[in-house]
């Protein structure tokens, strides 16, 4: 871990115009990187509708049979949370023309993971899909913490905490302060990620994700470590990512990495130290963080990344961003097997609702 206090680096303008939002973790610096370090051996790589208005990212199951349906997947690796196509607001030939390029490249059914619903396109997709006669099942849906910093009133932001969780924050700030100099510092606009990447993938990994214990820390996989300091590199370089850090006498001991893309952020990574975990490191930073969120105003939202759930941005983060997860027939010709997917589906989800319930009674009981 580098030593010395870290420059505290202020964004450039951005421009009033910038007001779209399109998805950061299908931009080059992402997906190109996530393609050359992420893509596993099995899977094969297409990048359809490359010449059309949308292009997506789809992978294809190299192990199965070729006499079984083509399944296409959209592209969603672990480090994907975003599936929305870079196409803002498309017409119905752009995405007829999208469906006639996976026909072509021989995909019967695509499913299609981590699609937020508020977007134009998600519903565009979905009356394309009635108009065309197109079966399509809804496999998942849940909702996402949403900061809607934009007019949003930082000093009354803490009064979505408890007066208990108010006061233990005082007070782990209190204790902190006197272990060492406690400071919040950014990295943000055009700067080099060299100042805070290898901090973060050794904080990352020094706690339950790391070597003793789970081993799903970025540092514990050579692709994923390659992957993360080329995106890394080329993120910072172009003003696309917002660093979080708390240090403890210059030494950071919280960050959150953030994806921006016009006025919207999305949360990407986070890491903490785990020896001061009774001081709630991370809480603070997720405070910080999202109280200088809503003091920028150029940044309208913040997606939270998180499963539906999760109680601290659930708690702090008052707005929510519908998600879903769908099965899509390519062709009329498999809306018979999308359809008997769906039942399957549906049946199987009654019967595990139905043992869940079972097991609440007989613990309560």
């Amino acid at each position: 871990m580098k030593s010395g206090k870290p420059d505290i680096l202020t964004r450039q303008p951005v421009p009033a115009q910038s007001t779209r939002q399109p998805n950061p973790f299908f931009q080059p610096w992402v997906q190109d990187n996530a393609r050359r370090h992420l893509l596993a051996p099995h899977e094969r790589f297409i990048l359809v509708g490359g010449d059309q208005q949308i292009a997506l990212p789809l992978a294809v199951d190299r192990r199965i049979p070729g006499w079984l349906p083509t399944v296409g997947h959209i592209w969603g690796h672990k480090h994907c949370f975003d599936s929305t196509p870079l196409a803002q607001n498309p017409s119905r030939s752009d995405i007829e023309a999208l469906f006639d390029s996976l026909t072509e490249q021989g995909i019967h059914l695509l499913r299609w993971r981590r699609l937020p619903t508020d977007t134009n396109f998600a519903t565009a997709l979905l009356d394309f899909l009635e108009n065309r006669g197109l079966a399509h099942e809804e496999t998942k849906r849940y909702q996402r913490s949403l900061l809607m910093a934009g007019g949003n009133d930082p000093d009354s932001f803490l009064e979505r905490l408890s007066k208990k969780r108010r006061k233990d924050l005082r007070r782990c700030r209190q204790r902190l302060s006197e272990l060492g100099a406690v400071e919040f510092v950014t990295y943000q606009g055009r700067h080099d990620a060299a100042q805070w990447c290898d901090d973060f993938i050794e904080l990352e990994a020094s706690g339950w994700k790391g070597p003793s214990g789970t081993r799903t820390a970025i540092g514990c996989s050579e692709n994923e470590r390659a992957f993360f300091e080329a995106m890394a590199r080329e993120g910072a370089a172009e003003g696309n990512i917002i660093v979080h850090s708390l240090t403890l006498d210059t030494r950071p001991i919280a960050m959150t990495v953030n994806f921006r893309s016009g006025s919207w952020a999305w949360a990407y990574k986070v890491a903490y130290r785990e020896d001061l975990a009774n001081l709630s490191p991370g809480v603070q930073l997720e405070v910080e963080g999202s109280l200088a969120f809503m003091n920028d105003p150029s940044i309208a939202c913040v997606d939270s990344c998180t499963a539906s759930g999760h109680s601290l941005m659930d708690n702090l983060w008052s707005g929510r961003r519908p998600m879903a997860e769908f099965l899509i027939a390519v062709r009329p010709s498999a809306n018979p097997m999308v359809r008997a997917s769906g039942l399957l589906w549906r049946r199987y989800l009654a019967v595990k609702n139905a043992a869940r319930d079972k097991v609440k009674k007989l613990r309560s009981s």
